[in-house]
């Protein structure tokens, strides 16, 4: 008995310790406040939630906390929404009305401005980049409304990618690259910082937690503090984010595709250019849609790549080096970076085709879809532009794909050029008959869709004969047990 007292005693000093060694802890929560809005503009209005009994009681939308002794401080975008009014709660109570300085939703960071008589207690910021996983963290925030709730944890994951899945969480950036934490938090939270425990110093902005049914389970989180620093320096200079800007629109190629035109991870799976806007850095450079996207800024692509994140966090006004692949050339070239808002950025699609069923075709047995040569009254009826070469995608025959449609032009065959059916079906009987395609099995058409204004990369399968498709079903066997080691 005596033995489990003192395990226990020792597990609880244990504890006790770690959290006692944040520094000033209750100076930290004097710099996090509490985040009330109103979408009706009436002061009466603002965070007033009905509970059980019937009586509106005012809550807190989200957290916040003081970057400077002027008060600047800083939010979660979702936080505030399109609010019309924004209140500020001080942790002594104090009251203010803020003012939106700017706010970037990419990154799901709002800045905010209060007028304070006196110097107000602030953060401090760390460089997010030297924080590791399995460091102790704290998070400050107030959560259903429970104010100055402190939570500890450690950092989990470092570079999270939350891209795909912003839609169905509903909040949070899709350029940023988040912080995973273990930290309970909770609906209030958001907006808070997350403190290092080692330093006190904010390693991060709570933003998003993942639940299935509402409550916290550990996997939530932050945005970085460098990355912080950065948009809130913009929103503080000139009340929006300015991105890098290279003017070039690119489609993360699939394991198929990139096997098909021989690309490994250890050159870099490639992304492909599908657009290259006229008078942009990528112009300049000499970049052009079709080209593969193998590195940029000594950075390689890889299957986990977040491109949209790294071509919006280049250096801009910097020339930085490009490695491209062509034709089944290499190359390396110079791009220098120039910066845009969002809110320089819009592109039009033109309007929805109309499908003619009386096109000329011709079936390619090697991938089963039917084509035709582009004439002039093709070219009308599909908006396709005179410099264009290719063929015409007339039926999708044998092809049960979702990726081409009818009125899409196939450009390349693998990278090469082709501008008539003659020269895609000698292209295709070349192809068939390499080791390659026994191996692979599939061939990458770089296309073009007039109906979205779009170039892409689809990989479809080549059609074998007898003793190929005994080869190539023997390989992908060898493949896929490679794969799954």
């Amino acid at each position: 008995m005596k033995i489990q007292f003192r395990l226990f005693s020792l597990i609880t000093l244990l504890f006790c310790a770690e959290v006692q060694c944040i520094p000033g802890i209750n100076k930290l929560m004097e710099t996090v406040v509490e985040v009330i809005t109103s979408e009706k503009g009436g002061a009466e209005e603002f965070g007033k939630k009905e509970s059980s009994d019937g009586v509106a009681k005012e809550s807190s939308d989200g957290a916040g906390f003081i970057i400077d002794e002027n008060g600047y401080i800083v939010t979660n975008c979702h936080v505030i929404n399109s609010s019309e009014k924004i209140k500020i709660i001080l942790s002594n109570g104090k009251e203010y009305f803020a003012q939106i300085v700017g706010k970037d939703e990419r990154s799901d960071i709002a800045l905010l401005k209060i007028d304070s008589k006196t110097k107000l207690p602030f953060v401090r910021f760390a460089d997010s980049d030297k924080i590791e996983v399995g460091d102790q963290v704290v998070a400050i925030g107030n959560p259903f409304g429970f104010k100055k709730t402190v939570t500890s944890g450690i950092i989990s994951y470092k570079g999270r990618d939350l891209s795909d899945k912003i839609s169905e969480l509903g909040v949070g950036g899709d350029s940023v690259l988040y912080l995973q934490t273990d930290v309970t938090v909770n609906y209030g939270n958001s907006g808070g910082p997350l403190f290092a425990s080692s330093s006190g110093e904010v390693v991060g902005m709570i933003t998003v937690f993942f639940s299935e049914d509402g409550r916290s389970i550990g996997i939530n989180f932050a945005i970085p503090s460098n990355t912080m620093k950065t948009v809130i320096n913009q929103l503080r200079n000139f009340g929006k984010m300015r991105r890098s800007w290279t003017g070039i629109s690119a489609s993360q190629l699939d394991y198929e595709v990139s096997k098909a035109l021989g690309l490994t991870e250890e050159q870099g799976l490639g992304v492909a250019i599908t657009r290259v806007e006229k008078n942009s850095p990528a112009s300049a450079a000499g970049i052009q849609v079709s080209d593969m996207l193998l590195s940029i800024n000594d950075e390689k692509i890889t299957k986990n790549t977040n491109l949209e994140y790294m071509l919006s966090n280049l250096p801009i006004d910097r020339v930085v080096p490009v490695q491209i692949l062509r034709h089944g050339v290499t190359m390396k070239l110079s791009l220098k970076v120039g910066s845009r808002s969002d809110d320089d950025f819009s592109y039009g699609f033109s309007e929805d085709i109309h499908i003619q069923r009386d096109i000329p075709h011709e079936k390619i047995d090697n991938v089963g879809i039917e084509v035709t040569d582009l004439t002039v009254d093709l070219r009308k009826i599909f908006e396709i532009q005179d410099t264009m070469n290719g063929v015409l995608i007339s039926r999708l025959g044998d092809y049960k794909g979702s990726d081409i449609s009818i009125g899409s032009v196939i450009l390349m065959i693998n990278q090469t050029p082709i501008s008539s059916v003659n020269e895609l079906r000698l292209e295709l009987q070349k192809i068939s008959a390499g080791e390659d395609a026994k191996k692979c099995g599939k061939v990458a058409l770089f296309v073009f869709d007039p109906k979205i204004r779009r170039y892409d990369y689809v990989a479809i399968p080549l059609k074998l004969n007898g003793a190929d498709r005994k080869e190539q079903l023997k390989t992908k066997s060898a493949d896929k047990k490679e794969r799954s080691i």
